[in-house]
């Protein structure tokens, strides 16, 4: 599950946490969250400590009130550093961006590398399509990728072409009802695909929806609303 969470606008996180288990992911991606956020809502899900990573902080020094983007899942995370998509800009902005990354480690041996996006926002997709460059220059060769996030652009955007055309499959087209737009944004009227989940090779796409069962309180939590695929990874090589 993704979710553009709008922290800074204080959702409900008892209410964030009824929704998520409702749909029982293995693993949630939030942008746009405080680390308080994201440990209180792994708290009450039971489940492991979160991975956190600093986007950016008009409050400093209230470190506290600081947003960024998490990873959390009851399986444990091998997380890596996170990979700043904007250098030189300032950390107090909000339009400093980045990617976290972390190997979800799954029995059997399996790990599938998630990385948690959040591609700058405005108009200009010539600034997204070089971010969309940078996540193709760093993925694995040997692990199965998921990007998943907030990319801040429509179906035909040229960064959403750059990564298909990278190797990525948006899961949308590939698994949803036949009519179904797939639309996140705005959360109470949506009219927009901008919340992505995207897969490499050795992961494929079952399932894709919008949870459309949030109710008048969607607003209330946050002004996107959740994307939820279920994936299949293959077996692991045994050579």
């Amino acid at each position: 599950m993704s979710w553009n969470l709008r922290g800074a606008a204080k959702p409900r996180l008892d209410s964030v946490v009824e929704i998520v288990q409702a749909h029982e992911p293995d693993v949630l991606a939030l942008q746009e969250v405080r680390r308080g956020q994201a440990r209180r809502i792994a708290g009450l899900l039971g489940w492991r400590r979160p991975a956190w990573a600093l986007k950016h902080n008009p409050y400093w020094p209230a470190w506290w009130l600081a947003e960024g983007l998490a990873l959390l899942s009851h399986h444990r995370l091998a997380v890596h550093p996170p990979v700043v998509l904007t250098p030189g800009i300032d950390r107090r902005t909000f339009r400093r961006r980045i990617l976290l990354p972390a190997e979800v480690l799954l029995d059997g041996d399996q790990r599938v590398l998630v990385i948690d996006a959040h591609l700058s926002s405005g108009d200009d997709d010539e600034l997204r399509v070089r971010q969309a460059h940078h996540v193709l220059s760093i993925l694995p060769d040997s692990l199965p990728t998921v990007l998943v996030g907030d990319l801040n652009a429509t179906p035909r955007a040229g960064s959403i072409n750059a990564l298909i055309d990278g190797g990525f499959l948006d899961a949308w087209p590939a698994a949803a009802p036949a009519g179904e737009p797939g639309f996140t944004y705005p959360a109470n009227a949506p009219r927009r695909r901008i919340d992505y989940v995207m897969v490499s090779r050795g992961v494929a796409i079952a399932e894709v929806s919008v949870p459309d069962d949030l109710g008048a309180a969607m607003s209330g939590l946050s002004d996107h609303r959740p994307l939820l695929v279920r994936l299949e990874l293959s077996e692991p090589s045994r050579d």
